[in-house]
């Protein structure tokens, strides 16, 4: 073995390491991978920076500026509020009518920005059937994962696997080559979700509120305001008491008038009733510094936090968001949003404690309380995901069939090879930003980077395992594995391996470490490449048996109240069956 085999592959296993035990960031890891790689001297400057210049990279990124203008001129919202009133049948008709209505859209749109705007359509269908969301939103990702199979722009692991195959000299791939596979797979899939799986999936009731359901009641008192207060006089604004105490004035009892949501100009006057919400000691250290005092010979009225101007909202943090990695005291949210946070739930754990410096991940959830004008900006806002419909503000922009037309005539040029893949979307991105479908600024701001960025620190990687011989010695390792197994051995193994490794990594990061590997072991085992690297495509997207394993599984985790077991026990028979079908239907189609 050379050092530079060693170096790699001693490389590609910390990374793995470091995926897996998620301490660091997966963009950061992913970029400080070509830079290891060129300060060990094992590529070249123009190697290490190859990624940001990849077909690959540069297709996925095209792919989610289309799916962004879907977004913004409300083409796949449109079809979400029509799911919602539809004449669709019963409840479980309607439920297989919007999985289908998922699958249509996810070959051709990012599957995370179509759970991102299903999600609450799921839920209130779960709401009007009385039935708990656990019974709704794992069958939303489920099928937004497979559907995004059907097609080679479904997923960006897609995209990877084939923009590395035709660096490599395979290019026969076309866009719906993985079309048959994908929709049996999907079939597959529904099948089982509807029948057998319906019957694995966690019965987890929903509390009858928002307030019960974060348990806000044990942390909202009431505080009166006295004369002798250094508080009188003067505005939320100016006292600061989030910042100096981590609690939040939720409403203002003065007299007979309720002041709901109170904003930060609004000031504090002798004799108010400050109904607060914060943990017992902070309460207490706000009430002796302000000179605040228990209310006394007076009848109690709670406060309903969802009349009188204020409402409560449950928003899920989705990818994207400008919360992520981040605080909502980094990020000034209540001075930003004119709202206040209540709670966080973070994997189902319910925080109320030290709220301005949790640091919030993808599908973290928050109880936000504020006015009705205020909320629907939130709403508006990128990568916040309301739970509840509210109303979002008016954006005066092309119809979305123009977005709907761009796309429709990007996938129809890819088909019939009129151009590639790359060259169909990058002219489809210029006719969205020409046509006021999206903004360059909307680019910048709202595109998932982490997707690109991620994907330009390890496309390297996978030139570094090449250019080593790494790639040849772990071919040569799994095809002596598999030697007694023939073609459908290593097919299925290569299924298998994909499979788990992305379920503890990105699978980006898969696909983009085994499809060099698959490549050789299809030419040592004898085996049709295209084999292998279908394979490899279908393997990374069976991610059903953890929730981390995918971004749309993350997305639905708390809502949907799941454990980690939940996972295991749905999709480990799901992964079973479509490890079957890989089995029994590549050769088929990709004979050797």
């Amino acid at each position: 073995m050379t050092f530079d085999l060693i170096f790699t592959v001693a490389l590609a296993v910390i990374a793995l390491v470091l995926f897996a035990i998620d301490r660091l960031r997966l963009d950061q890891v992913s970029l400080a991978i070509p830079v290891f790689l060129l300060l060990g001297g094992v590529l070249t400057p123009e190697d290490a920076v190859s990624g940001l210049s990849s077909p690959a990279t540069v297709t996925v990124a095209a792919m989610l500026v289309l799916g962004l203008g879907l977004r913004k001129t409300g083409t796949v919202a449109a079809i979400g509020r029509w799911a919602r009133t539809a004449p669709l049948g019963g409840k479980r008709r309607r439920l297989l009518a919007l999985c289908v209505i998922v699958a249509i859209l996810s070959p051709f749109l990012n599957n995370t920005a179509v759970v991102m705007v299903f999600l609450p359509v799921f839920v209130a269908l779960a709401e009007q059937a009385e039935e708990p969301a656990s019974m709704y939103l794992m069958p939303l990702s489920f099928v937004a994962i497979l559907g995004g199979t059907v097609t080679l722009i479904g997923t960006s692991t897609n995209l990877v696997v084939h923009g590395m195959a035709v660096q490599r000299g395979y290019d026969e791939l076309t866009m719906f080559s993985i079309a048959p596979l994908g929709l049996i797979s999907l079939g597959v899939g529904i099948v089982y979700l509807f029948t057998v799986g319906r019957a694995q999936l966690p019965r987890r009731d929903r509390p009858p509120d928002l307030s019960r359901k974060y348990d806000m009641r044990r942390f909202v008192t009431e505080l009166e305001v006295s004369t002798e207060s250094p508080a009188t006089g003067r505005s939320l604004g100016e006292l600061r008491w989030g910042e100096r105490y981590a609690v939040s004035v939720l409403g203002i009892e003065r007299g007979a008038r309720d002041i709901a949501a109170p904003r930060a100009e609004r000031s504090i006057q002798p004799g108010d009733v400050l109904y607060v919400q914060g943990s017992a000691d902070r309460l207490l250290l706000l009430a002796r510094q302000q000179r605040l005092v228990t209310p006394t010979d007076r009848t109690r009225r709670d406060l309903n936090l969802s009349t009188k101007g204020g409402r409560l909202v449950e928003v899920m943090v989705a990818p994207g968001s400008a919360l992520l990695g981040r605080t909502l005291r980094e990020q000034s949210f209540a001075q930003r949003y004119d709202a206040t946070v209540l709670a966080i739930q973070q994997h189902g754990l319910t925080v109320h404690e030290r709220l301005a410096d949790v640091e919030f991940r993808v599908g973290d959830l928050l109880l936000v309380h504020g006015t009705a004008g205020a909320l629907e900006r939130l709403a508006d806002e990128p990568g916040f995901v309301p739970m509840a419909e509210v109303q979002a503000a008016d954006d005066k922009r092309p119809r979305a069939w123009v977005a709907l037309g761009i796309m429709v005539l990007v996938v129809a040029v890819a088909s019939i090879g009129l151009f590639n893949i790359m060259t169909a979307a990058l002219a489809g991105v210029t006719l969205m930003v020409f046509t006021g479908c999206v903004r360059l600024d909307e680019i910048y701001a709202e595109l998932d980077w982490m997707v690109v960025f991620v994907l330009a620190g390890l496309i390297p990687l996978g030139l570094a395992l090449d250019f080593t011989g790494a790639a040849s010695w772990l071919a040569a390792m799994v095809v002596d594995i598999t030697g007694g197994w023939g073609p459908t051995g290593l097919i299925a193994a290569f299924y298998v391996l994909t499979a788990l490794l992305t379920s503890v990594i990105s699978n980006a990061a898969a696909a983009v470490m085994l499809t060099p590997v698959a490549i050789l072991a299809a030419l040592d085992g004898g085996v049709n490449p295209y084999a292998l690297l279908v394979s490899v495509m279908f393997g990374a997207s069976a991610s059903f048996i953890t929730p981390f394993g995918y971004q749309t599984n993350i997305m639905i985790y708390s809502p949907g109240g799941y454990r980690f077991s939940d996972f295991v026990k749905v999709g480990g028979v799901l992964n079973l069956l479509l490890l079957i079908a890989a089995a029994i239907f590549i050769p088929i189609f990709w004979p050797s």
